[in-house]
């Protein structure tokens, strides 16, 4: 009898430990990602009237004479670049300008535009796909960097096979990390190369209205291949 009273006794302290421990026990975490950027990419069609800005998508037609512009602003520390692939396979780094950029000129809250300023890229006589790479990541991407500028300091006669690794490489990271984000669409979305020429004066339309917030862990990716005709 004297054993079953004490078992009665302790029970509430056992009962309050319980309680205890439950309401200490952390509750579901909101995810916070480590890096991010906002996002727009336009395109305003010549066969447009009036003209209009429209979202670029990751499978896009358009014709010579349509005009392109990117805007990237970083939310959250990281490092973005944005290679153009032309229609021979030639590479052209928007974005970063160079890569020296992200030791002197590469800041957070600051909108970063490809062309700079109020200039347009437009399309020009030469057809095919134009295949457009964006890669995000919290870390620096030296071998990305690496393989580039030999591309560019390389002779005509090995220009090809360093493309080929170079891309190689982007689609590597492509597969590996495509759209591995939170990205969201705005509520209302429903340098000379070839394939380019620059666009002159500037149009009224501001790309950034096109911008969609893009928080990620590691690396984000995406293409955009444009059927340029």
């Amino acid at each position: 009898m004297r054993l079953t009273c004490k078992l009665l006794h302790l029970m509430p302290a056992y009962v309050l430990v319980f309680l205890s421990v439950c309401l200490a026990a952390p509750g579901p975490q909101t995810l916070t990602r480590r890096a991010g950027l906002l996002w727009a990419f336009g395109a305003i069609r010549t066969s447009s009237n009036p003209p209009k800005i429209e979202p670029v998508s990751t499978q896009m037609v358009l014709s010579s004479g349509d005009k392109l512009k990117i805007m990237i602003e970083i939310t959250k520390t990281c490092f973005v670049y944005v290679i153009h692939k032309d229609t021979q396979g030639n590479l052209t780094l928007l974005f970063p300008y160079s890569i020296k950029q992200f030791d002197t000129d590469y800041q957070t809250a600051r909108k970063y535009y490809a062309p700079k300023a109020d200039g347009w890229f437009q399309l020009d006589n030469t057809t095919g796909k134009e295949t457009f790479y964006l890669i995000a990541s919290d870390q620096r991407l030296l071998d990305i960097e690496y393989t580039y500028q030999q591309y560019t300091s390389s002779l005509r006669s090995e220009k090809q096979n360093l493309a080929e690794q170079m891309i190689s490489k982007l689609d590597r990271i492509t597969q590996t990390h495509l759209n591995s984000s939170d990205g969201v669409m705005p509520e209302d979305e429903h340098y000379a190369m070839r394939g380019f020429e620059r666009a002159t004066g500037a149009d009224p339309m501001d790309v950034t209205q096109l911008a969609r917030e893009i928080s990620f862990d590691a690396i984000y990716s995406e293409t955009f291949t444009i059927d340029h005709r």
